[in-house]
């Protein structure tokens, strides 16, 4: 109950006077009286209010005094009010029983005495005030009871989480593998974990009470103990250190490691307790060097990577160009490594690898930086090392590679090719002088296996050029740029033509006719050979059926296949299909591969020959003598004919050990009944000797160069004696006039007259001696100090002398200088080319 609410009084009777009389003398400021003209409308308003006392006449109509009492008492709400009752009879005792029966309090009789009354009501307010209070203050109570409850709860929740928290900072304490000191501000150890007790090899009870620095010794230790505690003391709000740099922390025994120390600093009841976190790092820096090293470091060779090499690029370029010194830059790449792996399998491969790794850095020793950047791709750094210098680790490299690999029981022969830039004039910046050693590699690759060639500005003129053919080549079947050519093989013991070779040259727009050796090895790295190897087999056939159609005599056509198109899966479905589709008899059809391709993929290589075969496809090997093959190929694979290299025909008048090649050869033929074709014939003499070894079938310039099919289709019909000639006349000695262009000479071959002449004009214009020409002749052919000084008979010291002097009157600084400007000179000699070294 409020203070400021009123108490209510119900005031029933049926009589209007009689409530005026009971309203006059009751009335309060603090009481509400509300007035009820009979029981039911009293019972009304108790379900309205709440009554501090019920003043209730007897006699009314309808529900009377005890019938509206009864009806009061029997409710649980308002069964504890008191009921005062209003009557005009005498208070018989069946009256008063009744009365008292049904729950009355009190009875005051008609007409009232004020006094009385007023006193009778205002006891039961009082009692009910009393009751109300006595209601709030229990109310009050179990409130107060239920905050004591709660606050308990939450005390004792608190209570078991700060138990929680404090056995879990115990778990991580005691299991940490951190030592974990805590100090004073002074520095006095209050408290350490296992970690700490093993750390120092000393107990708890040995730690506690001595001070943090006498864990340690050493002056830098002790130093640096001191200065973190003192910093710490000196910052009022300090929370925590984050990690703090290494450290090398050394303990009283002597025992040295890195470490990161943590330090945090809290106040408690006004004292300064400061944690010391201890972690030895010593696994993480070992695991940190690890995982650099191998982010640097190739795997297999443990040489550095290419990541590493450009960053040490970068730097050596920067302090080359503070200095003012040279720098040079070598670009490796094994020859046919590719068919090691192939034919060997990658376990062989990676030995050899690492045996290449192995040479390559002891050619360079402590003289620069060599790395791996690739499957069989190396990378050398020479810092402070000229052009000469450079040329000859290049040559030292090349020489240590002539000696075999012996891996297992392998005996292995393995060449390199290097590219080789100087800075700062073959580049200025990292990714030029990569760029120029990668075009010098390309070069050297072009030249043939075992080569090193040095950068120099025609090069560029063939990158681009190589670039140009690149994008033109997806688009020259599409255009018809692609003809054919064929040269014949002649039987000289009949004097007929057995055969010929279909020759793809490539009719370019802007270059001109482009012969094979330049434009194949580009579709190969494109994966246009497939293609364009489909285009020509099907031309030759369709070709060859039209010669038949106008009544020529069948004669075998041979085409070339690489080893990228060999290793085709559906190869035998391509050929089978295209023989269907030109209704081509495949006894006409000669297959040229490699032996290269032999050192392939030996099971599918075996199959593809067993069906082409089945067919009556004739197999041939190209080129026989100049790569890998031995006896165990020609036995195990279905070969029919063996072509003798045009290298081998070129010096067999000069060089007798290519005379026993050659007989060798053609007896191993004949005693494995195969055929034999030798190649690149151009001279009488060369022919004797062919014959003489009973080398009967015969291709080269002698008789004819490759032709277009209408030239061809003539030959075949005006060429019987000129062959009759060449079969009849035996001993004839008369070599054919050498004045067919070989179509097979690369576009980027100098001109020897204009070279001759820039030299000559060279010669006279800087006063060059003979013997210093002679050497200058040499060094723009490429070769290097060595060679000359195997090519003059002179020393070494003697060649380096001449160059010396040559370079000094042709006021240039290196080779690459020199070559500029015998550049220059053929250009002013009126033709403008680009000659190789």
């Amino acid at each position: 109950m409020k203070s400021n609410e009123k108490i209510n009084l119900l005031l029933v009777d049926d009589r209007p006077e009689n409530l005026l009389t009971l309203e006059a003398i009751i009335e309060r400021e603090e009481y509400n009286l509300i007035k009820a003209f009979s029981g039911e409308e009293a019972l009304k308003h108790l379900l309205k209010y709440d009554f501090a006392a019920i003043l209730l006449d007897v006699q009314m109509p309808g529900i009377d005094g005890f019938g509206t009492a009864k009806i009061i008492k029997a409710r649980e709400k308002t069964k504890n009010i008191p009921i005062l009752f209003i009557t005009a009879n005498n208070l018989d005792s069946e009256h008063i029983f009744t009365g008292y029966s049904i729950g009355a309090i009190d009875y005051i009789l008609k007409p009232f005495d004020p006094v009385i009354l007023k006193a009778k009501v205002e006891g039961f307010v009082q009692l009910y005030k009393m009751k109300q209070l006595l209601i709030q203050q229990a109310e009050d109570l179990t409130e107060k009871k239920r905050e004591l409850e709660k606050a308990n709860s939450e005390l004792s929740n608190m209570t078991a989480q700060l138990r929680i928290s404090e056995e879990l900072a115990n778990v991580i304490n005691e299991t940490s593998i951190d030592s974990m000191i805590i100090v004073n501000q002074d520095g006095v150890i209050l408290k350490v974990n296992p970690a700490a007790e093993k750390m120092f090899k000393k107990d708890k009870a040995a730690i506690l009470g001595e001070n943090i620095t006498t864990l340690f010794t050493g002056v830098d230790t002790e130093e640096y103990i001191n200065s973190v505690l003192s910093a710490v003391n000196h910052l009022n709000n300090f929370i925590g250190y984050e990690k703090l740099d290494e450290v090398i922390l050394t303990l009283k025994d002597g025992t040295a490691f890195p470490a990161e120390v943590q330090i945090g600093k809290r106040w408690v009841h006004n004292r300064c307790f400061i944690a010391c976190t201890i972690r030895d790092i010593t696994n993480q820096k070992q695991y940190q060097e690890k995982i650099t090293y191998m982010a640097y470091h190739d795997g297999l060779t443990e040489l550095p990577n290419r990541r590493f090499f450009n960053d040490q690029l970068i730097l050596k370029i920067n302090h080359a160009r503070q200095t003012n010194q040279t720098l040079t830059v070598m670009y490796l790449d094994m020859d046919r490594f590719k068919y090691i792996n192939d034919s060997l399998g990658h376990i062989i491969g990676d030995k050899v690898l690492q045996e290449i790794a192995k040479r390559i850095k002891d050619s360079v020793q402590t003289l620069g930086l060599v790395a791996r950047v690739g499957g069989d791709e190396f990378n050398i750094l020479l810092p402070n090392t000229d052009r000469e210098h450079a040329l000859e680790i290049a040559g030292k490299i090349l020489e240590v590679f002539k000696a075999p690999f012996y891996i297992d029981s392998y005996e292995l022969f393995i060449t390199v090719c290097i590219g080789i830039s100087i800075f700062p004039y073959d580049g200025g910046d990292e990714q030029m002088l990569m760029k120029s050693a990668d075009a010098a590699l390309y070069r050297a690759k072009e030249q043939g296996k075992n080569q090193y060639r040095v950068y120099h500005s025609g090069m560029d003129i063939q990158s681009y050029r190589s670039f140009m053919l690149q994008n033109d080549l997806r688009k020259a079947i599409e255009r018809e740029e692609f003809t054919l050519v064929f040269q014949p093989r002649v039987d000289i013991d009949q004097g007929t033509i057995k055969s010929a070779e279909a020759l793809i040259r490539w009719e370019h727009l802007s270059w001109g006719t482009l012969s094979p050796s330049e434009f194949i090895p580009l579709a190969e790295e494109t994966g246009q050979i497939v293609k364009i190897g489909e285009w020509v087999l099907r031309n030759a056939l369709q070709q060859s059926s039209a010669w038949q159609k106008k009544g020529l005599p069948p004669i075998r056509v041979a085409v070339n296949f690489s080893a990228q198109q060999f290793l085709q899966k559906d190869l035998y479905e391509t050929i089978n299909g295209i023989l269907i589709e030109t209704n081509f008899n495949p006894e006409l059809l000669e297959i040229e591969i490699t032996e290269s391709i032999l050192m392939g993929n030996q099971t599918t290589i075996t199959k593809t020959l067993n069906q082409l075969r089945k067919l009556g496809v004739h197999i041939s090997i190209d080129d026989f003598g100049t790569g890998y093959s031995s006896l165990n190929y020609l036995r195990r694979f279905p070969v029919d004919t063996i072509k003798i290299d045009r290298s081998f025909i070129k010096d067999i008048s000069t060089l007798p050990k290519n005379n026993m090649l050659i007989s060798t050869i053609i007896s191993l033929a004949d005693s494995l009944n195969m055929s034999v074709v030798a190649e690149g014939v151009e001279t009488i003499e060369q022919l004797n000797i062919l014959r003489k070894y009973n080398c009967k079938v015969i291709q080269g310039y002698l008789f004819s160069p490759p032709l277009s099919p209408l030239d061809f289709e003539s030959f075949l019909q005006k060429s019987e004696e000129k062959l009759k000639f060449y079969t009849d006349n035996q001993s004839a000695s008369i070599e054919s006039k050498n004045t067919l262009e070989n179509n097979e000479t690369s576009v980027i071959d100098y001109n020897k007259e204009v070279l001759s002449a820039a030299l000559n004009h060279i010669q006279t214009v800087y006063s060059l001696s003979t013997r210093e020409m002679d050497v200058f002749e040499l060094i723009v052919k490429g070769l290097t100090n060595k060679e000359i000084s195997d090519k003059l008979y002179i020393s070494e010291h003697t060649v380096k002398n001449h160059i010396t002097r040559i370079f000094q009157k042709l006021t240039v600084n290196d080779r690459l200088q020199a070559m500029a400007k015998v550049y220059q000179t053929c250009i002013e000699q009126g033709k403008n080319i680009t000659f190789t070294k």
